[in-house]
């Protein structure tokens, strides 16, 4: 104890010298220099595994609270304990021992203090309240946020509503970092796919790294020639070509535009179309969503035949447009989003919709009902459904590392409001009720006439026989003019065919 003691003894006598600055930016690693040395206000790396993507932000939040004393950076991961696993001892304690910068660590905070006064905070999403307030209520110089890719909070709003301002003061930067994965979507995403405007983007992977280039480079020979396969999986293209794919096994819904569009709904002599309209209620940033879904008494399948989602919907707009589909498509029921409850009831009394309360104990349990029809192909999606198609092929479960978490809940950071409403909907759906349309009998077609004139005639003789009945009881209860002579005709036919 007393030795390490004397080490930062030495160490901070050392960071005191006038004119001490030790040179922490490698040159061979150039791509890693020029990312740091960006002065653009917002930045975002995005990296293969293995290219020194956290490391660089250990250095980054070094190099800045050197450079500025008396300022503030703040070090953001998923969570506290996941945060301090990466940061803490492999990459800011390594910094200051190979550097002998001098730096005071502080377990139990996660702060590491310069001697100039300048602090590193080290924090995760899951921070309580009350040390989430207390750390974003100061003014930084840098914030770092890695694993930009995983996070399930809001990003727009931690970055632009609450990090945004915090930066101002001092002309801070806001960097996000990450690797590829399987949310395509949200802020990130946006930023390395180029989709949102004013970030400085820099991507480079392993290769580029020069400490291990060489022993990723035997790596991905040693999977060619042994794991040919591997090269084919989601995680593969994720962790070592750095792109945007889906692992579909941890996809919510089992949607397939292979089997899962159509077209026109099917035409049917006989019988009738029912419609069930399920609707999510949001407002901003959430829109309300609307999903009309249709079935039939002689088709096994259920068919989403309209989408629509907007925000900032008021009461009275969800109303009308209800009002407009129930017009449209004349749907028997509305199952609706039950949470707000004030909401429900004035559509109910002021509007005069008959509505009901989705059920959502079981969620998850229903969803996997709904994906057996999926992957049987009975379920299908009209064409121009394409909000509710991209919900489907987005939409994934919380993970836990690579695996599902369990009890499964859907990513909160993908968006669910249509394809909360189709749950809804289906819940309501009889298609696996129908059976086929009877076939018209052919009467040229001995056999068939045969049977058809015997069951008709032995339906007639037992009305007959009521009829007598009720007649001797003095409860003449049908009308049965003109029986007698139907029964006559059908037993003459029927003897003529049996003649034939």
């Amino acid at each position: 104890m007393q030795a390490v003691s004397s080490l930062h003894i030495a160490m901070a006598e050392l960071a005191s010298r006038p004119g001490f600055k030790p040179q922490l930016l490698d040159k061979d690693f150039q791509k890693q220099c020029s990312f740091i040395q960006d002065q653009a206000r917002r930045k975002a790396l995005f990296c293969t595994r293995r290219a020194a993507k956290s490391y660089t932000g250990g250095l980054y939040l070094v190099q800045e609270a050197l450079d500025r004393p008396n300022s503030n950076c703040l070090y953001l991961g998923l969570t506290r304990a996941s945060a301090k696993g990466i940061i803490w001892k492999d990459i800011l304690k390594d910094i200051n021992t190979r550097n002998r910068i001098g730096m005071a660590f502080n377990g139990t905070e996660l702060t590491a203090t310069m001697n100039n006064g300048s602090v590193i905070y080290v924090t995760g999403a899951d921070a309580d309240e009350d040390e989430m307030e207390k750390l974003l209520g100061r003014k930084y110089r840098l914030v770092v946020i890695d694993e930009a890719a995983s996070f399930t909070v809001d990003m727009r709003k931690l970055v632009y509503g609450i990090l945004g301002p915090a930066v101002v003061d001092q002309g801070g930067t806001i960097c996000l970092m990450g690797t590829s994965g399987d949310l395509t979507q949200g802020l990130f995403y946006d930023v390395t796919t180029g989709a949102e405007p004013g970030w400085k983007l820099y991507e480079w992977t392993a290769h580029d790294n020069p400490y291990v280039a060489a022993q990723w480079k035997a790596e991905l020979e040693d999977i060619a020639a042994n794991r040919p396969l591997f090269m084919q999986t989601p995680l593969f293209k994720q962790w070592y070509l750095n792109q945007w794919v889906i692992d579909t096994e941890k996809l919510c819904y089992r949607f397939d535009a292979a089997k899962n569009i159509y077209q026109s709904l099917p035409f049917y002599k006989t019988g009738s179309w029912s419609y069930v309209l399920g609707v999510d209620l949001g407002y901003s940033p959430d829109p309300s969503a609307f999903v009309v879904t249709a079935f039939h008494e002689h088709d096994p399948n259920l068919y989403i035949v309209e989408t629509y989602k907007a925000t900032e919907m008021d009461i009275t707009d969800v109303a009308n447009r209800i009002k407009e589909y129930q017009s449209k498509y004349d749907a028997f029921k509305v199952v609706i989003d039950g949470s707000n409850k004030q909401a429900v009831e004035e559509m109910q009394r002021r509007h005069g919709i008959a509505l009901t309360a989705a059920e959502k104990t079981g969620k998850s349990d229903f969803m996997q009902l709904m994906n057996a029809e999926f992957i049987q192909g009975k379920i299908k999606l009209s064409g121009n459904s394409r909000e509710l198609m991209d919900e489907y092929a987005k939409l994934i479960w919380v993970v836990d590392g690579e695996k599902i978490a369990i009890p499964r809940k859907e990513n909160p950071n993908c968006h669910n409001h249509l394809t909360d409403a189709a749950l809804y909907a289906w819940r309501y759906c009889y298609q696996f009720l129908s059976a086929p349309a009877k076939k018209p009998i052919d009467p040229r077609d001995k056999s068939q006439w045969l049977i058809y004139t015997e069951k008709l005639m032995n339906e007639r003789l037992e009305q007959q026989i009521q009829h007598q009945q009720a007649a001797e009881t003095g409860e003449d209860i049908w009308n049965t003019s003109g029986l007698d002579s139907e029964l006559d005709v059908l037993k003459y036919h029927l003897n003529k065919k049996r003649m034939s």
